[in-house]
């Protein structure tokens, strides 16, 4: 019996353990539509917090601003630019504009398979995930 107690508390925490991480914010499944691409910025513009890359609440540079984007922007799939300006979705699924110029598409030097591709998250929210396939 003295030998089964410290089984059973591993087999436990290692229970809590993968609950945990499995409660955890995941990508649920792609948002159909729309394609992953990066912010085209080197690392000095990427830390210039006076001039941040924004989304825009229009396609024009005088649209109100419409939050901050991130490393990945979700891009609305074979669309051209207006104005300069791509459709995007904010991570509320609010649509949005970014200055096309911002935006590359999405590789990393390092890993030529890998991708990124526009999800909904569990929490409801846009975000990204990165398929190896």
């Amino acid at each position: 019996m003295k030998t089964m107690i410290p089984l059973i508390a591993s087999f436990t925490l290692v229970g809590l353990a993968s609950s945990a991480s499995a409660s955890g914010l995941h990508a649920v499944r792609p948002v159909q539509g729309y394609t992953c691409m990066a912010l085209n910025q080197t690392r000095e513009q990427a830390m210039d917090f006076d001039h941040p890359a924004t989304f825009r609440q229009g396609p024009s540079d005088t649209a109100a601003d419409a939050g901050l984007a991130g490393a990945q922007v979700a891009i609305k799939t074979g669309a051209d630019p207006v104005n300069g300006y791509l459709p995007t979705l904010r991570t509320d699924f609010k649509p949005a504009w970014v200055k096309a110029s911002l935006v590359k598409p999405y590789a990393v030097a390092s890993d030529p398979k890998a991708r990124c591709v526009p999800a909904v998250m569990s929490n409801g929210s846009q975000g990204f995930m990165y398929p190896r396939d």
